[in-house]
């Protein structure tokens, strides 16, 4: 199984946490986000797609449809988006 792992900050709604302080775990069956003490978790029928996102800095914005959790959800990452992208599709999670 094939999974990937990379550090950086994200924005839940007007809450944002900086690097170090959320993590991007991706699996073929989950993609989850842990911002601090929060966890926001995936399956692929969760998603409707994950795109580039520029506002302050570079990031991937996760567009999904969970009812519970907030619709502006990103990603902030120091590493080219579109390799990014790449990575979380090898791991298959994009592809299900």
């Amino acid at each position: 199984m094939v999974i990937f792992k990379v550090t950086g900050g994200a924005r839940i709604g007007l809450f944002n946490a900086t690097w170090p302080f959320a993590k991007l775990i991706v699996s073929k069956e989950e993609l989850v986000l842990r911002v601090l003490f929060l966890k926001y978790a995936f399956k692929p029928e969760d998603i409707i797609t994950i795109k580039p996102y520029w506002e302050i800095s570079y990031g991937l914005k996760i567009y999904h449809k969970v009812p519970n959790y907030n619709t502006h959800i990103v990603f902030w990452t120091s590493k080219n988006t579109q390799k990014l992208l790449q990575q979380i599709r090898s791991t298959g999670f994009l592809d299900v």
